[in-house]
């Protein structure tokens, strides 16, 4: 089992302990050691030590329970310093008043000599002047607020976690969204413009892929990470629409080691780095994916149509999403660097390995065919 996972399971069985017995345990063993420091040191006439010292810190178990639910109150209302004050002051008053009547009743039974000489009342008295209980008292509420103050930012933390989550899934699913509408308009119209010109297989061929990419579409709608395989295959259905409808103006190359089809990517990672350059889908873009000391590195690079020295823009609103989207998946594990590279725009994307089953969506080909 390795380190990580046996730390969290005994950080969970942990967890499971009643507050009650982690607080009886802790009193015994400030029990048993306040004993023996003291015990060369007391008198004779000392009445039963051993029982006086653990009843005298066992007497805090109580206090832990009844103090437990105030505190976690405050610190979750948030409650403000004047509420805060006065309510550590009625606590500390009514401890007090608690610890100070059940010494005075152990002392007649148990403890120094000089406690049973004493008159009850007057024995309580002296103890409502303590210094100690009320250290210990602060002690405590000082452990018990912190303990809740961390379980409200880890849930604070995780809440935050989560609504970014669903807020990236939505912007995910929104982008899916919105390419359907103008694909499908575009896609309908050169359709159209084929079967006027008698070219019904070219017409048949591209619903064939329209249909492949709002399918593959559907099919990955509220996921945020997908199978490399899965991303090729929308990025294929893709590529296949725009080289059915401009024949030769887009040649593409693809070089993807067979163990790098399972990985996972985020979803539509790659479609939207090949959407960068300003003139995308023209031109030739080369495309590889290897594995290689637990990670993923994907090569995508754009070469454009246009004359060598031309430069090519990049989307910065649409590179700038990614980016957010990458950090979210991959907080400090993750490296995405865009760059201008022989009249064409080169990324490079690398991540943490990480296997998923997934089926092929439909036959291989296009792009696939190509992967060694």
């Amino acid at each position: 089992m390795a380190g990580g996972e046996s730390a969290e399971i005994h950080g969970r069985a942990w967890g499971r302990v009643p507050w009650w017995a982690i607080t009886v345990l802790v009193a015994l063993t400030l029990g048993v050691l306040e004993w023996l420091r003291a015990r060369g040191t007391l008198p004779p006439t000392f009445r039963h030590p051993f029982p006086w010292f653990i009843a005298h810190w066992l007497l805090w178990v109580p206090v832990v329970g009844a103090l437990a639910t105030p505190v976690q109150r405050l610190v979750s209302l948030r409650a403000r310093p004047a509420v805060l004050v006065a309510a550590l002051l009625g606590g500390f008053l009514v401890v007090t008043t608690y610890l100070s009547l059940a010494i005075a009743g152990l002392s007649r039974v148990m403890g120094p000599p000089s406690y049973g000489k004493l008159d009850f009342w007057r024995m309580v008295l002296l103890g409502l002047r303590g210094v100690e209980p009320a250290i210990i008292y602060l002690g405590i509420v000082g452990i018990l607020g912190t303990i809740e103050l961390r379980r409200r930012l880890r849930q604070e933390a995780l809440t935050a976690a989560r609504l970014e989550a669903e807020l990236t899934r939505a912007e995910l699913d929104q982008m899916r969204v919105q390419l359907q509408p103008q694909l499908i308009e575009d896609t309908l119209q050169a359709t159209a413009a084929f079967v006027r010109s008698g070219a019904s297989t070219q017409a048949v061929q591209l619903l064939a892929r329209l249909s492949d990419v709002l399918r593959l579409t559907l099919a990955t709608l509220g996921q945020d990470r997908v199978s490399l395989r899965q991303e090729l295959e929308f990025l294929q259905a893709y590529l296949g629409l725009q080289q059915i409808r401009a024949p030769g103006r887009l040649r593409s190359r693809v070089d993807i080691a067979a163990e790098a089809l399972t990985a996972e990517v985020p979803s539509l990672a790659l479609f939207q780095l090949a959407e960068l350059p300003a003139s995308p889908w023209e031109g030739a873009l080369e495309l590889s994916a290897a594995v290689s000391d637990g990670r993923l590195r994907v090569r995508l690079h754009q070469l454009a149509t246009a004359q060598p020295g031309i430069e090519v823009t990049e989307a910065a609103d649409r590179l700038a999403r990614l980016r957010q989207r990458l950090q979210h998946l991959y907080p400090t594990d993750h490296a995405l660097h865009v760059e201008h590279q022989n009249a064409g725009l080169l990324c490079t994307l690398e991540i943490p390995l990480v296997h998923l089953e997934s089926r092929e969506l439909f036959p291989a080909g296009g792009l696939l065919a190509t992967a060694r």
